[in-house]
């Protein structure tokens, strides 16, 4: 199984006055960090409105600091027909922070509907599938 890892830049006004990461702005690091996936396995051509977020979690272990270098590490948790579901892992100093579950379906952009998967990058997310 293959995953991807990328460490966003976490700044001072990501925070919020409990002195960790935002809720709103981890979802934005989410996001960033599957994007940064897509666009480096070249799957861009189902982005660009080929992409509809349908659902996302994200479970807190433990409070996102400020400081300490977040890593996160992106899987595949689930493939369907139109759908696919990836899995976020966040952590810090060693610790995991967070886990994130988003599910995305595949749309055709002419229609705007659900459509298959293509076989390419059907392979490409079962690579990453855990």
């Amino acid at each position: 199984m293959k995953t991807f890892e990328y460490s966003p830049e976490v700044r001072w006004s990501d925070q919020d006055m409990l002195g960790h990461v935002n809720n709103a702005r981890m979802i934005t690091l989410v996001e960033e960090c599957r994007i940064k996936w897509l666009h480096e396995e070249k799957a861009a051509r189902i982005t660009g409105g080929g992409m509809l977020v349908v659902h996302q979690s994200i479970d807190y272990i433990l409070p996102v600091m400020y400081g300490p270098e977040l890593r996160m590490t992106v899987t595949v948790s689930k493939i369907g027909n139109t759908s696919f579901t990836v899995n976020t892992r966040g952590e810090q100093e060693g610790n995991q922070v967070f886990n994130s579950d988003v599910v995305l379906v595949h749309l055709d952009r002419d229609t705007g509907r659900p459509a298959p998967i293509a076989e390419d990058i059907r392979a490409l997310l079962e690579s990453y599938l855990a």
